[in-house]
């Protein structure tokens, strides 16, 4: 035994013999032995040994560096011959005694609180405990019980034998050596504490941020620890982001880049010394495909409060709507509306990193306001600086999807995470799913077949066709179901004619589809019925007359200034009009006009706004004058006939019965003496392929059309021309 294993935490006062027994698990019974007499009488300074300091020759010659320490376990069940010890903030020492569980989030166990008996104190002797009768401090609810309970520290806390002495609990230790084990437990729980904090930012950095090593390093040394002697102690920041674009360029896969310069600044907010204060400053750049200020500020503050300590107050001075974006997410008890940010995989990483490291985002004082208003200033300044925004073209970052992942479930895509507006992103991708449906459709072939010339405006097309032109959403009126069905139906070139309705095995129809309308031995197909003979002018003389009723309506109106602009374009719209289509291929454009296809030459007649409403104006009177001056009065002549040949309208929706090939059909059954099986003729193997190949296309063009919506591209421009290219995998 050495003399330090004979000294107190503190190195100056000499343990007791039975406070050493109990510290190396000895028995204490018996006579103190003669050599531990002998030992006090040499090196202790007070001959009647009540004071326990040793003589200044013997002090500082060796430290003890193992401390005997007893942790407090939470989790284990406490003897009953010892009583739990540690010291609140202040330093001064809590005893309790281990009573029951607690149901509070943090602690763990409820103690009888123990208090010093008497007003004077020897630090050099054992403390008399007694039993509180209550105090500020206690949590029981039945007050008149005169029993004080106590929360018991976690981490802090240590276990001490006991004894009992008359009315008195007096401790294995005196009190010198119990406030000092203590503190020494607590600075040591609190550097431990730190290190691991510490090793969990420099984890941290390494699976968010990607970087080259030099960054990287910097960003580690910069990363703020907590006061090792008072580690509960708040601090408060200043968190200062900006950011600056520079020069769009082009990547190696074609794509277009936006660049950005980011500058960090983070200093303390200390009221003695505001310019010696500690202050941190990183530049850096960062590029990404889409252009997001939001997105960019957001992730880059995730970078900047990796480096801020735990237990600290944060003053942010960011863009002033990404403050509100962060303000209403916090403030969002429903998860459902939470979802629908478009940041949502940043916000709930802030959010959650905010809670774990107990990170508070304070409100801005008047003097704190003239503080960061210079401070963002200066950040500005430096950005501008040509010189300094050359040393930080290396530093280029950029922050890993993956790693900012809180949900123990998320949604992917082919791998790739989808990071916000969950409901948004959906909608997006039904929107891909149906105009995929259309640029794949057998009935809309011909109108997709050169696709790559970029013939047609889609977006007014489809508008036009929904009749969201005249209604913001659609409605459920009569007069609205009908004109949607009437568009859709002539775009689709499925109008109820006789080639249809005889296709279809309609009862009534059973000659042929020939037109009753016109003399003529012609089929009524869709191109017929503008052509027929029995109307009452030819297409090119309606589209030149509706020009003229369409001057008229306006002259009603007064619109005098729309007046002068039809003036200016009608004979450029009926050229366009007359001009050949180059999509549907031997037919000039009036035919995509019929059919509600809106060709993109109409927008290239003139760049300015109201021009571009009227052409678009006249066209759809155009369209709808063919509608009321050619297939209205058709219906009426087509039903005049068919009463008049005894046809209903009931009779048409009914099929044909047909008895005489089902009874060929059983007769050839009975001469083979079997029942005929449906066997894959050539025919319907070709069928099989075709269809199996359409498939493939369809599924191609769809993956396509929602790898560019997960990308944050706007197909509504872009999925007309999408190339129909199967890729031909097993």
């Amino acid at each position: 035994m050495f003399l330090e294993d004979l000294l107190e935490t503190d190195g100056i006062n000499m343990l007791k013999w039975k406070h050493l027994c109990k510290e190396k698990g000895l028995n204490t019974k018996g006579k103190t032995p003669k050599w531990f007499k002998n030992i006090e009488e040499k090196i202790l300074e007070d001959d009647n040994k009540k004071v326990r300091k040793i003589k200044k020759e013997f002090i500082g010659q060796k430290a003890n560096k193992n401390i005997h320490v007893n942790l407090f376990n939470e989790n284990e069940k406490v003897k009953k011959n010892c009583i739990i010890t540690w010291n609140d903030n202040q330093e001064y020492p809590l005893f309790a005694e281990d009573k029951k569980k607690s149901q509070s989030k943090n602690y763990k166990r409820i103690g009888l609180h123990l208090t010093l008996a008497g007003e004077n104190y020897e630090l050099h002797n054992s403390p008399n405990l007694e039993k509180c009768k209550g105090c500020y401090r206690n949590i029981s609810k039945k007050k008149d019980k005169k029993e004080c309970l106590i929360y018991i520290e976690n981490e802090f806390s240590r276990i001490i034998e006991k004894r009992n002495e008359e009315e008195f609990i007096k401790p294995y230790e005196t009190l010198n050596n119990i406030i000092n084990k203590n503190n020494c437990l607590r600075k040591t729980m609190n550097a431990e504490r730190n290190n691991e904090l510490y090793n969990e930012r420099i984890e941290l950095v390494d699976n968010i941020i990607k970087t080259n090593d030099d960054f990287i390093n910097i960003i580690k040394n910069s990363i703020i620890e907590n006061d090792e002697s008072d580690s509960s102690k708040s601090r408060k920041f200043f968190l200062i982001l900006d950011t600056v674009k520079t020069k769009s360029a082009i990547n190696g896969k074609g794509k277009k880049i936006h660049n950005f310069n980011v500058i960090w600044k983070i200093k303390e907010r200390s009221e003695e010394k505001w310019k010696e204060s500690l202050e941190t400053l990183l530049l850096a750049t960062h590029e990404c495909n889409k252009e997001n200020e939001f997105k960019i500020i957001l992730r880059s503050m995730i970078v900047g409060l990796t480096m801020i300590c735990k237990n600290s107050e944060i003053i942010l001075g960011i863009n002033e709507n990404v403050q509100k974006l962060l303000f209403e997410f916090n403030n969002n008890h429903s998860n459902r509306r939470k979802i629908d940010s478009d940041y949502y995989l940043e916000l709930l990483f802030i959010e959650n990193f905010l809670e774990k490291n107990e990170i508070r985002i304070v409100d801005i004082k008047e003097k704190e306001y003239n503080m960061m208003k210079d401070l963002r200033k200066m950040a500005r300044e430096m950005l501008n600086d040509k010189e300094i925004v050359k040393t930080i073209k290396n530093n280029n970052f950029e922050i890993v999807d993956e790693a900012l992942t809180i949900n123990e479930y998320n949604l992917y895509w082919n791998q790739r995470i989808i990071t916000g507006g969950y409901r948004g992103w959906r909608k997006k991708i039904t929107n891909a799913i149906w105009k995929n449906e259309i640029l794949n459709s057998n009935k809309l072939d011909d109108l997709f077949m050169y696709n790559h010339k970029k013939e047609f405006d889609w977006q007014t097309t489809l508008e036009f066709i929904s009749n969201r032109i005249n209604f913001s959403h659609r409605q459920c009126s009569n007069k609205d179901t009908k004109e949607r069905s009437y568009r859709i139906k002539n775009l689709l070139k499925e109008q109820p004619t006789y080639e249809t309705l005889y296709k279809r095995n309609t009862n009534k129809i059973e000659n042929s589809s020939r037109c009753i309308r016109c003399d003529k031995n012609e089929i009524e197909s869709w191109e017929h019925i503008w052509i027929c003979e029995d109307n009452e002018f030819t297409l090119d003389e309606f589209i030149q007359e509706s020009i003229n009723r369409f001057e008229e309506k306006l002259t009603s109106d007064n619109s005098d200034e729309e007046i002068s602009i039809l003036w200016n374009f009608s004979i450029n719209f009926i050229s366009i009009l007359e001009s050949p289509s180059k999509v549907l291929r031997g037919k000039s454009r009036k035919w995509e006009l019929i059919r509600g296809v809106y060709n993109t030459n109409f927008n290239n007649l003139s760049t300015k706004k109201e021009e571009r409403a009227l052409i678009k104006k006249l066209w759809i009177f155009v369209y709808n004058e063919i509608k009321d001056r050619i297939w209205i009065p058709r219906c009426e002549e087509v039903k005049r006939l068919e009463e008049k040949n005894d046809i209903k309208k009931s009779d048409l929706r009914r099929k044909i019965l047909n008895k005489e090939r089902n009874k060929e059909e059983d007769d050839d059954d009975q001469i083979n003496g079997k029942n005929r099986k449906k066997q894959k003729t050539d025919k319907n193997l070709e069928k099989i392929n075709k269809n199996n190949l359409e498939k493939k296309i369809s599924l191609v063009t769809l993956e396509k059309l929602t790898g560019a919506t997960v990308d944050n591209i706007n197909i509504n421009n872009i999925w007309d021309t999408t190339v129909k290219i199967v890729n031909y995998l097993d």
